[in-house]
């Protein structure tokens, strides 16, 4: 059986060997005796707490068995929202104030591990340009222009920043440690368009991942803005995450634990609610994940608690013990029977978890932790309370 998973808000997975759970649901259904008749009234609203408790055991990684893989730094901008909070809020970027014309020849930086590393080696610049829909490169400098016209939303925006970083036109200037001149902008980042922190404004948000993985692709880039004048900035992430390598001891996973539970910041909200069933269960009415803090990655927003089904198992599954693997769900708003039976969980577990997805796992948060030292076999043992939440809002 596959281990219990944790979701942070930056995707990042902290998995959980667990000795146990239980699960408590509790339905508020008060009733109201009927004097002279002896019988009984119930009035029903649907009104529903839960909660996991989950028995852990914290050990050491066997490092010896472990790949030491290294995780990429990352970064993300989110052109559906805007950074500045001014108002309590983010406020729509594109689509909201900001327009193409306003973005026209401003330039922010992304720096690689490489060009980090040394304050001689510039790093690389987006400029807008307003007045074509093509990209060109420069070369002897790492400035690439993104052509943005006609470009009035957040997602035509990433769009166009994936196509102008996916060419294969060179610099003419080493990016990265193992390149040389010949480096592109592939040859740094990769770089994806997904759903933005408000799920209305489309795929508006890009992912920046380094291809070169460790600590050293960690930095304060992007930087908005590197011209002169000031200008509203989208929001976004600087890059992160990036690790030397993955094997953890027993100590190291209840420190990551602590800094998750016991000071972790969503400042922003977090799910969904309102769900009337008109997407069919995958979303809420009102969908959204943004905040406005640059150090909410580590918030848990989700867990995935895996287990065994047969009646999911299909005639082209193979498995040794007969079954398949799905993740358990807490099902809410208007869904249908099939929704949220077992016939219609048919995501296997493992899938990505999706906040505004209902059947990627369960949205929600640890509301409790206890641990204790095992000093002879130097691991930890205790539980932790994880509670369904449909929206959080943080402040």
């Amino acid at each position: 059986m596959p281990r219990i998973r944790l979701i942070r808000r930056d995707k990042k997975v902290i998995e959980l060997d667990a000795t146990s759970y239980s699960l408590n649901v509790n339905r508020s259904v008060p009733v109201i005796p009927i004097p002279i008749v002896a019988e009984r009234l119930a009035i029903d609203i649907n009104a529903v707490q839960v909660d996991f408790n989950i028995d852990v055991i914290l050990r050491d990684d066997d490092c010896a068995a472990t790949s030491f893989q290294q995780d990429a730094a990352f970064c993300a901008i989110d052109f559906g929202l805007g950074a500045d909070t001014t108002d309590g809020s983010n406020p729509l970027y594109m689509g909201g104030a900001m327009t193409p014309a306003l973005l026209h020849d401003k330039t922010f930086e992304l720096a690689t591990g490489f060009t980090n590393k040394s304050r001689v080696r510039a790093p690389i610049t987006v400029k807008f340009n307003n007045s074509s829909t093509s990209h060109t490169y420069a070369t002897g400098s790492p400035v690439v222009t993104v052509g943005i016209q006609n470009a009035t939303t957040g997602a035509l925006i990433a769009s166009r920043m994936v196509a102008a970083f996916g060419a294969s036109n060179s610099f003419n200037v080493q990016l990265t440690e193992l390149g040389s001149t010949s480096d592109t902008l592939g040859s740094a980042f990769a770089i994806v368009a997904g759903v933005g922190s408000l799920t209305s404004t489309g795929n508006s948000k890009v992912t920046i991942t380094a291809v070169e993985k460790g600590p050293d692709g960690n930095n304060e880039t992007p930087n908005f803005w590197s011209d002169s004048g000031d200008l509203d900035k989208p929001l976004f992430q600087s890059f992160q995450g990036g690790t030397l390598h993955n094997c953890k001891s027993a100590g190291d996973k209840l420190q990551d634990l602590i800094g998750a539970v016991g000071n972790a910041n969503l400042t922003g909200l977090s799910g969904g609610i309102i769900d009337i069933g008109l997407d069919d269960g995958r979303g809420g009415g009102l969908d959204t994940d943004f905040s406005m803090s640059n150090r909410s990655g580590d918030y848990i927003i989700g867990i995935q608690i895996p287990y065994n089904s047969l009646v999911q198992k299909r005639n082209a599954t193979t498995s040794s013990d007969g079954y398949v693997t799905r993740n358990l769900l807490v099902m809410t708003g208007a869904n249908s029977i099939h929704n949220q039976s077992s016939e219609g969980n048919d995501n296997p577990f493992g899938t990505d978890f999706e906040v505004s997805d209902k059947f990627t796992g369960i949205r929600g948060t640890v509301v409790g932790m206890n641990m204790g030292y095992d000093a002879g076999n130097n691991i930890y043992e205790g539980s932790i309370t994880f509670q369904p939440v449909d929206l959080i809002v943080g402040v």
